[in-house]
């Protein structure tokens, strides 16, 4: 009932309109990974999913701030079935609550830059996508864009404004055996900066050599 609610409202909102770019919905088990700019992406993923792929899907969210009481805790633990993940280094391992999601066959959606940030393009992503990879290479990961979320809810807002916002999925990231760190986390940041483009861009970006990569990294921090 709740969790009906909360996706009915968020699509009233702001729209979160679902954009299959080269996949489409699916029951395989997967992760989706995503810019991050508002508290609102998290809901945008999520309403933009069918009710029958919202069951198995679980957002990845900071304890610190969703696992408090109240309306957020409602949302969080009723509504959107959150796994909670500790910030700050006091554990071993922080990935222990996503493994345990994972394994018994939730699909997750993550932000791999690890906080909002106020930018059009993502910044570079964290190693926990990567590590997520190395443990669960049979899995899909599908790259996602979020257009507007930051528009509609900055940084300091209360109430989301009247942005129509979009969820760009693109095709899931092929899984590279022994494939190094920085490349991964690389190929999955251009995965979404690419849903960002207009098809024909995308594809030219795509085509990119690799001894271009690091003018495509200097040109996307200037814009």
């Amino acid at each position: 009932m709740i969790a009906s609610f909360i996706s009915a409202l968020t699509r009233l909102l702001i729209g979160a309109y679902p954009y299959w770019r080269q996949s489409c919905p699916s029951h395989t088990q997967r992760i989706y990974f995503a810019n991050h700019t508002s508290h609102l992406d998290t809901l945008a993923i999520w309403s933009s999913l069918g009710l029958e792929y919202r069951r198995k899907t679980r957002p990845v969210a900071a304890k610190d701030y969703w696992g408090k009481g109240g309306l957020r805790g409602l949302i969080a633990h009723q509504g959107l079935n959150v796994v909670l993940l500790e910030r700050g280094g006091k554990f071993e391992d922080p990935l222990v609550p996503l493994y345990e999601a994972l394994d018994q066959g939730d699909s997750l959606i993550i932000f791999p830059e690890g906080t909002r940030r106020d930018a059009v393009l993502p910044t570079e992503f964290k190693s926990g996508i990567y590590h997520l990879s190395r443990r669960y290479p049979e899995l899909e990961y599908i790259p996602v864009y979020l257009d507007n979320t930051r528009r509609s809810l900055p940084k300091g807002a209360f109430l989301p404004l009247p942005f129509t916002c979009k969820v760009n999925f693109g095709p899931a990231l092929p899984i590279i055996e022994n494939e190094s760190k920085m490349d991964f986390l690389h190929r999955a940041r251009e995965s979404v900066i690419a849903l960002s483009l207009p098809l024909t861009q995308a594809s030219e970006r795509a085509s990119i050599a690799p001894s271009l990569a690091s003018e495509i990294l200097e040109v996307d921090e200037k814009e």
